[in-house]
């Protein structure tokens, strides 16, 4: 029994004890062929290897429903970004159900909770079937079979669930069958080539002896007797002595294979369907080609991974609270550093970054102290920028003055005056 599969006994129900009557349906059939052939694993590597890095952030949304709050020190976030469970790391968690969705469509996580409902792990399921089942009084559940060949049943809203082509099945992805073929023309491709490669190394040539009405076993004889020859040439000299009775007829056998082009064309029809460019997967990628494929291949994923998160992690109550899980990642890790240095030039005086940010961005480690914003006070609102400039307001400057401000400290804070429209 695997380790997860021991877990799994201990901890969750078994589908037997869970009363189900179905929806239908199952998750799409799955082979391990896209994770065994080369050119896919590498695509399916790149792909989860840029989603894992990747950062869970705990933030609390206002009624404008943009965020007011981060939550730092978040139990959930510290929990899904450093040690999810005693066998893996943050990243390790999110390259796995990233891995799980490209292969399989649908990935499938569940949060294993205390007594008093407080989240304290989270483990990947690595299924072999699924389905998602309906529970008698309310509620789903998701019913597998482990590759132990265990069967085992989870109650959907401790599950963190991604699909990934979710169009025809009604819970689950669909699978990734039409690349099938494609891969199939690989693997094809493959095997003659290696086969013939095989043959042409173990036949040399066609050997005729001209004496007439040989049986069988002279026949045999004769040819044991050449290929002896043949070998001890081969280790001195190279030379094969024939006598007037014999001939040896080389054969030169090529092996057989799709041609250049051809294996281009299999390997563009699999790049094209997981939408990741060759030079991404080979890292030979321009800067704008890495931000183009960040925004369109990764960030959809990350989307789709804090609503998941979110969905499992907060009751509805906490959900309309405002509380929010969000991924944030390296969207400017791909860029140069000309780029990065740019950018911290442009918002330095806005106060857009923190110094500690502006460090990550250049591949320094934070310091103590860094996570304040600074800002350069040559900036003000435009709203007090009559005062600002003036020391009156807007009024005053007007003829309409309801008051004045007679003196601002240094810290631009208002030491006396009246009906400024400016609060200390």
């Amino acid at each position: 029994m695997s380790i997860l599969s021991d877990i799994f006994s201990k901890f969750i129900s078994r589908k037997t004890n869970v009363k189900l009557f179905g929806i239908g349906g199952s998750s799409a059939p799955w082979t391990g062929d896209m994770w065994e052939h080369d050119t896919m694993r590498a695509v399916v590597d790149t792909i989860a290897t840029h989603a894992a890095k990747g950062k869970f952030k705990h933030v609390i949304l206002g009624k404008d429903g943009h965020v007011s709050k981060v939550i730092y020190n978040s139990k959930i976030t510290k929990l899904l970004n450093e040690r999810p469970n005693d066998l893996m790391s943050g990243y390790d968690l999110k390259y796995k159900l990233v891995a799980q969705l490209e292969t399989k469509t649908l990935a499938v996580a569940w949060i294993r909770r205390d007594e008093k409902g407080n989240p304290i792990a989270v483990y990947p399921i690595d299924y072999g079937t699924l389905e998602v089942r309906e529970v008698k009084g309310g509620g789903y559940a998701i019913c597998f079979t482990d590759k132990d060949g265990i069967e085992h049943a989870l109650y959907i809203q401790n599950c963190i669930v991604l699909r990934k082509y979710f169009n025809n099945r009604d819970v689950y992805g669909d699978g990734n069958g039409p690349i099938y073929k494609v891969l199939d023309m690989s693997k094809a491709s493959d095997d003659n080539f290696i086969d013939s490669l095989k043959k042409a190394n173990k036949i040399r040539g066609v050997f005729v002896n001209k004496k007439s009405m040989l049986d069988s076993d002279d026949v045999k004889k004769s040819q044991e007797e050449f290929a002896k020859r043949f070998e001890n040439a081969s280790e001195n000299g190279g030379i094969v002595g024939l006598d007037s009775m014999e001939n040896f007829q080389p054969l030169n056998m090529s092996s057989f294979s799709a041609n250049a082009a051809q294996m281009k064309e299999i390997s563009n029809r699999i790049f094209t369907y997981m939408r990741t460019p060759e030079r991404i997967v080979q890292c030979t990628y321009s800067e704008q080609e890495g931000i183009a494929w960040t925004e369109s291949r990764i960030e959809p994923i990350w989307q789709q991974f804090g609503e998941a998160v979110t969905n499992a992690f907060f009751t509805e109550h906490e959900r309309e609270c405002g509380n929010r899980i969000v991924i944030t990642g390296g969207v400017l890790t791909g860029t140069s550093v000309q780029t990065r240095v740019t950018l911290i030039g442009t918002t330095r005086e806005i106060g857009m970054f923190t110094t500690n940010e502006q460090r990550e961005l250049l591949g320094y480690p934070p310091i103590e102290g860094g996570d304040t914003i600074q800002v350069s006070l040559n900036y003000v609102k435009s709203t007090n920028q009559d005062y600002y400039q003036t020391k009156k307001t807007k009024e005053e400057n007007d003829g309409n003055s309801h008051g004045t401000a007679e003196e601002i400290g240094e810290d631009n804070t208002v030491i006396s005056g009246a009906d400024t429209g400016i609060t200390e």
